[in-house]
C-alpha cells in the first residue's frame, strides 16, 4: 500500500520521524482522523495538491507535475489489520456522513476510486516505512540495501523542482540587496599609505624631539651654571662640577 506525498513534506516527516494523521481531517473536527494509504501502485489521484507559481493557482494533479513543482514521493507499506477499507472508516472514525460523502464525491471526481483507499489511526514510524521517489516516469528506492539514504537521488530531484529553484532566486536576490546596501551605508574613505606615513613622522619627529632635548640640556647646564656660580668662588671647582653632572646621566 501506498502514500502518496511531495518531497517538501518528506522533509517534514523525517523531522517529526513520523507519519502523522490527517491534519486536514482534524480541522474538520473528525474524532479519529485517517492516516491514508492506497493499493494503486501507479497514482493516487485524490493526493491531488492546489498550487501557486506567484502568477496563477492550479491543481498538481499527475506524479510527472509533482515532480516539476514540489517533487513527488511515496511511503510504502503492507495491508494489515490496523487499517480499514473507506467504507468501515465511515463508521470507526465517526465523521460527519456528508463529509464522508463529499471525500469520495472529490476524489472521484479527480480519476480515484474509493474501494482502493485503507486508513489506519494512528501515526506511523518512518522507520517501518519503505520509501520511494518519483524521477522520470518511474519509482526508485529512496533507502539503499544496507538501510542508508540515497542522499543524490534525493538532492537531484529536490534541486530541480519549481519551489526550489525559486527559493535560491530569492535568496539571491535578497543577498544582492543586502551586499549594495553595505555598500552604501560604508563611505568609500581612502585609506593612506603607511609606507608614505611613516618616513614623513619620522622626518617631523626627529628635529623636534632633538630641539627639545638640545634646549632642555642648555637650559639644564645654564640652571646648574648659574646656580654654582654663587655658590663657588672658583671657576675650576664650577666646570669640574657639570662635568660630573653629565657623567652621571
Amino acid at each position: 500500500m501506498y502514500h502518496y506525498t511531495s518531497l517538501s513534506h518528506l522533509i517534514e516527516i523525517f523531522k517529526t520521524g513520523k507519519l502523522l494523521t490527517s491534519q486536514t481531517e482534524k480541522m474538520l473536527k473528525v474524532k479519529k482522523p485517517g492516516l491514508w494509504f492506497t493499493t494503486n501502485s501507479k497514482w493516487e489521484y485524490s493526493a491531488f495538491k492546489r498550487f501557486n507559481d506567484g502568477n496563477k493557482e492550479f491543481d498538481l494533479n499527475t506524479p510527472e507535475e509533482f515532480e516539476k513543482y514540489i517533487g513527488c514521493a511515496r511511503l510504502v507499506t503492507n495491508l494489515n489489520s490496523l487499517f480499514v477499507t473507506f467504507a468501515k472508516y465511515k463508521h470507526k472514525s465517526k465523521v460527519n456522513p456528508l463529509l464522508w460523502d463529499k471525500m469520495a464525491e472529490i476524489g472521484k471526481s479527480k480519476g480515484a476510486d474509493p474501494t482502493e483507499w485503507y486508513a489506519t489511526f494512528s501515526p506511523m514510524s518512518i522507520n517501518t516505512l519503505d520509501i520511494e521517489v518519483f524521477e522520470g516516469g518511474e519509482w526508485f528506492k529512496l533507502k539503499k540495501d544496507n538501510g542508508e539514504f540515497d542522499t543524490e537521488l534525493f538532492n537531484r530531484n529536490l534541486e530541480k523542482t519549481f519551489v526550489f529553484k525559486k527559493g535560491k532566486e530569492m535568496e539571491e536576490k535578497m543577498m544582492k540587496e543586502v551586499e549594495l546596501n553595505k555598500e552604501i551605508d560604508t563611505p568609500n574613505i581612502q585609506k593612506p599609505d603607511k609606507e608614505k606615513v611613516e618616513p614623513v613622522v619620522e622626518e617631523k619627529v626627529e628635529p623636534v624631539v632633538e630641539e627639545k632635548v638640545e634646549t632642555e640640556v642648555e637650559e639644564k647646564v645654564e640652571s646648574v651654571v648659574e646656580e654654582k656660580v654663587e655658590k663657588e668662588s672658583k671657576p675650576k671647582g664650577i666646570f669640574s662640577r657639570i662635568k660630573n653632572i653629565f657623567k652621571g646621566k
